[in-house]
């Protein structure tokens, strides 16, 4: 193991440390809190040290430190590990670790991130011990640790794309009710607000690409099949991704309805009770419209353009009679 690690692995302890004193405001020894750690009192006072001299001094003015090496009884400057013990001195010693530094929310989003750059580089065995790491730490221990936002399909998916290969997959629909069969070609994988998207082919009466959600994706097989991709790949891919702007009113309520379905969102004007909101959707746009106004309410309205006023309408004719049929 290399020094860096050596040394990271010893940092990883002072969490634990720092919280066992604060239920000790008297200071416990310093080898019985490295022996509760599984560690070695020299390499524990090692680390207290570099984060006792680090906290002393901030931006060249003097901080009171956060912990003190100390013998009951004794004057002497001279502490030993195996004989010293230790006490924190602030109330919040965790504070400078950067434990409260980052809501619930933001570690999610950085656990998150980590599990897809892992399912982009399945071979890196680093970041894979940090999320895993990560994972133990933040998830309940009966929580299964596989494919989490869909990470695992997704790599599935990407090396397909690599390689050209096409997949069988069994995928739920969003815009139209029900689930299909279908054998695609897996051009790209895409990260959205809405999780992992693949866009592929082959080109079909309606366009030469679809996007499909990871999360939609309930089965899948990589054939032996492989495909040639479009000569004019990167200009479909980039008609396939171009939004379309939308105008539209929603109540206050509801803004995480509009956020979950565009690509990006700009206010326009706001009240207690509604806001005005300029959306970019991507294709399909109608469709996406209407799912997007029904999660809304009917309090939500599109301003613009007029060609989609009907949205909302269109959609909810188009579920009631898949369910009707299916009744």
């Amino acid at each position: 193991m290399s020094p860096v690690a050596v040394y990271a692995q010893r940092l990883a302890a002072l969490p634990r440390a720092l919280g066992i004193l604060e239920l000790h405001p008297q200071g416990l020894p310093l080898a019985d809190l490295a022996a509760e750690l599984g560690v070695e009192p020299a390499d524990l006072r090692e680390v207290f040290l570099a984060y006792y001299l680090a906290d002393l001094v901030e931006l060249d003015s003097f901080a009171l430190p956060v912990v003190e090496f100390f013998s009951p009884g004794s004057d002497s400057d001279d502490l030993a590990a195996e004989t010293s013990w230790v006490r924190v001195l602030t109330a919040d010693p965790e504070h400078e670790l950067g434990v409260d530094h980052l809501t619930a929310g933001q570690l999610a989003a950085l656990y998150e991130a980590g599990v897809d750059l892992l399912a982009l580089e399945p071979g890196n065995h680093v970041l894979r011990g940090a999320v895993e790491a990560f994972e133990s730490a933040l998830e309940p221990a009966d929580k299964p640790l596989a494919s989490q936002w869909g990470a695992g399909t997704a790599q599935v998916l990407h090396r397909a794309a690599e390689e050209h290969r096409r997949v069988r997959i069994s995928y739920v629909r969003q815009w139209s009710p029900g689930a299909s069969p279908r054998v695609v070609e897996p051009y790209r994988l895409v990260r959205t607000r809405r999780g992992w998207e693949v866009d592929a082919g082959p080109a079909d009466d309606v366009t030469p690409v679809r996007t499909y959600l990871v999360s939609g994706i309930v089965e899948h097989q990589v054939l032996d099949e492989t495909f040639v991709p479009p000569a004019d790949l990167d200009a479909l891919l980039a008609a396939n991704r171009a939004a379309e702007t939308v105008e539209l009113v929603v109540p206050q309520s509801a803004r995480w309805a509009v956020e979950r379905f565009a690509e990006s969102v700009t206010v326009l004007a706001d009240d207690e009770e509604s806001v005005q909101l300029q959306a970019d959707l991507l294709p399909p746009v109608a469709s996406r419209l209407g799912l997007l106004l029904l999660c809304c309410g009917p309090d939500a309205f599109v301003m613009a353009p007029p060609t989609l006023l009907d949205a909302a309408e269109t959609t909810a004719r188009q579920l009631l009679d898949h369910h009707a049929r299916d009744a």
